[in-house]
């Protein structure tokens, strides 16, 4: 009896010591090893949970995969990869504290990731909207049912591209779609009261409006795109207006196009942290052009922020002084080759993360999953977390300290 309470009380200490123990860095944390660009010397940190050839890969870029304070990083993995045989992909929790990994048991969804307080909030078409804290991830609170208005409609086939809240945190904004029984396609954007079930709708299109973003100061505005607006639809508004109809400022009641200035084209555009102005790409082409535009809007001017031809997707940091985005180098499909590159806005120069990543699936059998770079800055700015492709059909997923980088664009 002795034995057992002396063995009670020491894993209780143990337990204790885990739980005030200190957030390790990337740099010392077990579940990371650091890796080195053999062109650019740039180092990394790949996690390194599962089998060597599993996948392991950051979220869509638009939604945060590491918390404020270190502790969480959320990612996808799968058992297996694409040459070899591809398991589920689920969305994991990498605990940087106690060096565990935690499966959700959720599919590789995109959840609005609350970065300072360390819970998610996701939704299900068919369940509802639920969130988890990341202290007690298998706790899975229950916040409201799909919106009454949506399903009635029909199926609904999309609830959010990616998810973003309001800054209280109780509402999500919705760029919901729904095929009606006559099998016709509604696009409806709104905002969804996460505590009363309560729909708002602001508007429908008759394009497709995805990737639906709230600003981060203004609960009452949101950017959509016209993603398919290389279509018919698309280029008959281009030809009536004279330019390209992807980025839309959405507002109850009323749309805004933002028109790409320089090149009269923009893909995955992007808040900035602050709210006040939007990044995007260009065409992906490795033109001098073909970089990295902004729009202050305020002012409504459009600039360059980042000369790297060839960007796919970009995100800035919080202080707008470094922009990260990845370079398709050649034709692009899904799997093709990558490289990730950092641009240092107060002295025009760049460097990459990595360099170039042999392709991840030929181009005659190219990758079911979505196995672009996706490069983001977490935690302040501090880091960068982007997934790296492997010619052998796995993915990996990189942590890059950003002071290495500001030193070596200096």
């Amino acid at each position: 009896m002795k034995n057992a309470i002396s063995l009670l009380l020491a894993g209780t200490l143990v337990l204790a010591a885990s739980c005030t123990g200190r957030i390790h860095t990337p740099e010392e944390s077990s579940l990371f090893e650091p890796v080195t660009d053999p062109v650019s010397g740039v180092v990394s940190y790949a996690l390194k949970y599962g089998a060597p050839d599993d996948n392991r890969q950051s979220l869509y870029f638009v939604t945060k995969s590491m918390t404020e304070d270190g502790r969480y990083l959320l990612f996808w993995h799968s058992d297996g990869n694409e040459k070899k045989g591809l398991g589920e992909r689920h969305l994991m929790l990498a605990d940087l504290k106690t060096d565990t990994v935690h499966d959700f048991g959720l599919p590789a969804m995109t959840p609005f990731v609350e970065t300072r307080l360390n819970y998610m909030v996701y939704g299900d078409r068919q369940r509802g909207f639920f969130r988890r804290n990341f202290d007690t991830p298998d706790q899975e609170t229950k916040l409201c049912d799909v919106p009454k208005e949506l399903s009635d409609l029909g199926v609904v086939t999309r609830l959010a591209t990616h998810l973003t809240l309001t800054q209280d945190r109780k509402k999500a904004f919705l760029d919901a779609a729904v095929r009606t029984p006559e099998g016709r396609e509604r696009y409806l954007q709104g905002l969804l009261d996460l505590e009363t079930g309560a729909w708002d709708l602001w508007g429908e299109t008759e394009w497709n409006c995805n990737h639906g973003q709230l600003c981060p100061i203004d609960d009452s505005l949101a950017m959509c795109a016209w993603e398919s607006a290389w279509e018919a639809q698309g280029q008959a508004y281009q030809a009536e207006t004279g330019w390209y109809p992807r980025m839309w400022l959405v507002r109850k009641g009323s749309k805004t196009l933002i028109p790409a200035e320089k090149m009269n084209f923009a893909s995955h555009e992007i808040w900035d942290d602050d709210g006040k102005g939007v990044s995007w790409c260009g065409h992906g082409r490795m033109t001098e052009d073909d970089c990295v535009y902004h729009v202050d809007l305020a002012t409504g001017q459009q600039e360059r922020w980042a000369g790297v031809p060839g960007a796919r997707h970009n995100n800035c940091s919080p202080d707008n002084k470094y922009v990260v985005c990845d370079q398709a180098p050649e034709t692009w499909w899904r799997g093709c080759r990558w490289a990730v590159a950092f641009w240092n806005r107060e002295t025009e120069k760049y460097v990459f993360v990595y360099t170039s990543r042999d392709a991840l699936m030929p181009q005659d059998n190219p990758s079911r999953l979505h196995p672009d770079p996706h490069p983001h800055f977490v935690m302040n700015g501090r880091y960068i977390v982007s997934t790296a492709n492997n010619a052998d059909g796995h993915m990996d997923l990189y942590i890059t300290p950003v002071k290495q980088l500001i030193e070596m664009t200096q």
